[in-house]
């Protein structure tokens, strides 16, 4: 793999790991286990593969750079989908507090 595109493919799949894994969370906060644990096995082959292209290029540290910017983006990611969660779930909250 070219050595400046494989920065950017770790950045991309690590954004998407951990934006999975606070999503799983917080299903998992809210009694969803199903849903969690599909998205932990998902999460796990992610992780597994974005630290397996990190550690077996330790001599590039644009390679460990992506991944941190991509922990970074995640968590962002996974707060606002997290939010979005909450605020779906508050609405259904009230529609059948009124019924």
């Amino acid at each position: 793999m070219e050595t400046y595109l494989q920065p950017v493919l770790i950045a991309v799949l690590v954004v998407l790991e951990v934006a999975v894994w606070q999503v799983r969370v917080a299903l998992a906060t809210r009694g969803r286990k199903r849903s969690a644990a599909g998205l932990g096995a998902v999460n796990a082959v992610m992780s597994v593969v974005a630290l397996g292209q990190v550690v077996t290029h330790l001599d590039r540290p644009a390679n460990v750079a992506g991944y941190a910017i991509g922990v970074a983006l995640g968590v962002y990611l996974g707060v606002v989908v997290d939010e979005g969660l909450k605020r779906s779930s508050r609405g259904t909250d009230a529609e059948l507090s009124s019924a």
